[in-house]
């Protein structure tokens, strides 16, 4: 019954999440057609994504799923076992994962090539101007981590208290397979066992997010330029960059774990 019961939770986080996040941009898109269609246009699909409108409605629903996921306290955003005098130099290190992560992450992507389905015109229509920086930047990282860091991984680890790690994979191929991209399933699902990790280690979202929001807002805010550098490295120098970045993953992971290491036991 218990575990019949956390399933069936894990189902209704996924169902809400995406019905609050889709609902705001069906309506804008359905006044967008009918509009254009009273005017004499033939509005398609893709020109309905081209319209400023659809950034706003994304935002909305994201903000919509945060709303109802707190309201409904399937998720909570504290400082779980962080104490306060401790708030600077978590975040400090939950940016160092992030660092130590960003060069692997796009070496591997590089090196697999991994079909990416989201178009440069996708791309932009889906996080141009502010309103998708917000979105897309900050707001969906917040998001993605209540539904699941919150509320899944909370669901899963009542399920699987003494399987912790088992509980942290699941949730992290669900965050893996809800963005529906290859190249984002691959290594969200990666993203989303460190940012597990980090959740179920400390019991707060906070580390997450703050991973969450400077991976988003890089990718957004760093140029093209910066990216074509990256690949450009010579072997000497890729291979410089990747033993630095993962010293930097370890000190960060050795951190957190020596930190809060009376919660794992």
């Amino acid at each position: 019954m218990k575990k019949t019961k956390g399933i069936l939770d894990i189902i209704k986080y996924l169902l809400v999440y995406g019905l609050l996040l889709v609902t705001p941009v069906t309506i804008i898109a359905v006044i967008e057609v009918v509009s254009d269609h009273l005017k004499g246009g033939t509005m398609d699909s893709e020109a309905v994504w081209q319209t400023p409108y659809m950034t706003t409605g994304l935002l909305v629903g994201t903000l919509l799923c945060i709303a109802v996921f707190l309201w409904r306290r399937w998720a909570a955003l504290n400082l779980g076992k962080i104490r306060r005098s401790d708030l600077a130099m978590v975040i400090l290190m939950s940016l160092l994962l992030f660092l130590g992560w960003c060069f692997p992450e796009d070496f591997l992507n590089r090196l697999i090539d991994i079909p990416d389905k989201l178009t440069a015109e996708d791309y932009d229509n889906l996080t141009g101007g502010i309103v998708g920086l917000i979105d897309t930047g900050i707001m969906t990282p917040v998001a993605e981590e209540i539904l699941c860091r919150g509320a899944i991984l909370g669901a899963l680890l009542r399920l699987m208290p003494r399987r912790p790690w088992i509980a942290i994979v699941i949730q992290a191929l669900i965050f893996g397979l809800i963005h529906m991209n290859p190249v984002q399933i691959v290594f969200g699902t990666l993203y989303g066992v460190m940012l597990g990790w980090l959740a179920w280690r400390t019991s707060s979202l906070l580390p997450g997010i703050v991973v969450h929001v400077a991976n988003n807002s890089s990718v957004l805010l760093l140029p093209d330029a910066f990216d074509e550098s990256l690949a450009k490295l010579n072997t000497p120098m890729t291979i410089t960059a990747l033993v630095v970045s993962f010293a930097i993953l370890v000190l960060g992971f050795r951190w957190f774990q020596k930190k809060y290491r009376f919660i794992a036991e």
